[in-house]
């Protein structure tokens, strides 16, 4: 490897199919995987190069200075945030992630699976997620610094798309892997992806994998609330040019013919 390896995702934007792809990169080619914040309180002293870290949030807080070493090449990695808003929704309200089970305070002693389970219909648990930790996980790709010189910026979308594995191997050449190296990176990447040869032990993490799922999740209410919270997050982040998705949504077949029969 020519080059360490910092692979920035964000919470449902494909962190657990790059976290098992890049464990098998290192693996294979003698590189440290390292998780960023299992390691956060000594990340300085895991840093043995080769590496290969991985941060599922993008926040480096007090180990920023890793992304600018003039040895490290970045991964960054989002998603729609309307696909982000019904993947995290939908695991949320079963997983098992130990702060799901934690007790909020001022929420009646209720954990955050709780609360959002104990809502009545989907539009209020997609609002509740909107307001919590979704919120929270699209700020940060909004919060991201987009100019890195050493950063390759990828969509969630254009790697599921990626049957042909030409943009795998664009990202992968960027970070530095050579070509023996490119060869192990696209039969990691293939074994492991969402649509590959990955069984679905590695995809229990995943309800559906498919882009554009807000398309038919999406109310009209829950468009317009979602814009209210973040009006310009879809033209910020490339998804969206203006807001004239809504328009186009409330005026799909699926809604009219659901106002058709309301009448």
């Amino acid at each position: 490897m020519k080059q360490n390896v910092v692979v920035a995702t964000h919470h449902k934007t494909g962190t657990v199919w790059m976290s098992t792809v890049f464990k098998a990169i290192a693996r294979r080619l003698g590189a440290h995987y390292i998780d960023f914040w299992s390691q956060y309180g000594r990340l300085d002293h895991v840093l043995k190069t080769p590496f290969i870290l991985l941060n599922h949030s993008s926040i480096f807080a007090r180990h920023a200075s890793a992304l600018r070493r003039e040895d490290v090449r970045i991964l960054h990695l989002i998603r729609d945030p309307r696909d982000v808003l019904i993947s995290a929704m939908h695991y949320h309200k079963k997983a098992d992630e130990p702060w799901l089970h934690e007790t909020i305070p001022g929420n009646n002693q209720a954990s955050y699976q709780q609360r959002l389970n104990s809502l009545a219909t989907v539009h209020e648990q997609y609002l509740f997620e909107l307001e919590s930790a979704t919120g929270s996980t699209i700020e940060a790709m909004l919060d991201w610094q987009y100019d890195r010189p050493n950063c390759w910026e990828l969509r969630y979308e254009d790697l599921w798309s990626d049957r042909s594995l030409s943009v795998w191997r664009q990202a992968a050449s960027f970070l530095g892997f050579e070509e023996a190296e490119l060869d192990v990176s696209e039969k990691c990447f293939w074994e492991h992806s969402l649509f590959g040869q990955a069984s679905r032990s590695n995809r229990r993490h995943a309800r559906s994998g498919e882009a554009a799922q807000w398309k038919s999740e999406f109310t009209p209410e829950l468009a317009r609330a979602f814009q209210h919270r973040f009006p310009d997050a879809l033209e910020m982040l490339g998804y969206e040019e203006d807001d004239g998705w809504i328009d186009r949504l409330t005026a799909s077949p699926k809604f009219q013919a659901q106002a058709f029969t309301a009448t």
